[in-house]
């Protein structure tokens, strides 16, 4: 849902008729990028509560409560997560479901190893950081225009919505091979 209104506001923001100045369309892409990584925020915190609810077993109740005093502590730290780095999904990850997605994050249609892929994840947060916190746009390779300006244009959001579109798909790909190989559910992704 908040990656489709990303998309609305990226093509709102190529549409001069509906905006005053170019400036104006900085909002919508600033905004564009705060939906698309907030999806992400809800697709790795969902994943894992996902994880917990299919591996679960209630037919033994002993692990059914060990199931729940899991999710009870999940619960406690995703109060607390808000910055989904790759550092910090990659921990959420590997401390409550066991699952190490580094392997898993390797772009190979991009040319983008798992270092190179961590890193991207990395500078989407810091761009998002310094317009939510009123700071000047870190100056990176997607972030320049061609004329050299420093601000966000809609091949910037295409390719974070691309990103994270392929993130989405190595971690349930990743999620899934796991659990079915760990735990011998299908989970049916």
């Amino acid at each position: 849902m908040s990656a489709q209104k990303a998309l609305t506001l990226r093509k709102t923001a190529t549409n001069r008729n509906a905006l005053d100045s170019l400036s104006e369309s900085q909002i919508y892409y600033h905004s564009a990028l705060a939906f698309l990584t907030a999806a992400w925020e809800a697709y790795v915190e969902n994943l894992t509560r996902s994880f917990i609810g299919i591996v679960a077993n209630p037919l033994d109740p002993k692990y059914l409560i060990i199931h729940g005093i899991l999710l009870d502590r999940l619960e406690e730290f995703l109060k607390k997560f808000n910055t989904p780095s790759a550092d910090n999904c990659r921990r959420l990850l590997v401390n409550y479901t066991g699952y190490d997605p580094i392997g898993d994050w390797v772009w190979t249609a991009r040319r983008m190893g798992a270092v190179a892929t961590r890193g991207r994840l990395d500078e989407i947060l810091k761009v998002r950081h310094s317009f939510a916190h009123g700071f000047s746009i870190p100056t990176l390779s997607w972030t320049q225009s061609p004329s050299g300006r420093i601000r966000l244009t809609a091949i910037a959001i295409d390719d974070v919505n691309a990103f994270f579109k392929f993130m989405v798909k190595a971690t349930d790909d990743g999620m899934r091979d796991y659990i079915e190989s760990n735990f011998g559910v299908s989970t049916g992704w």
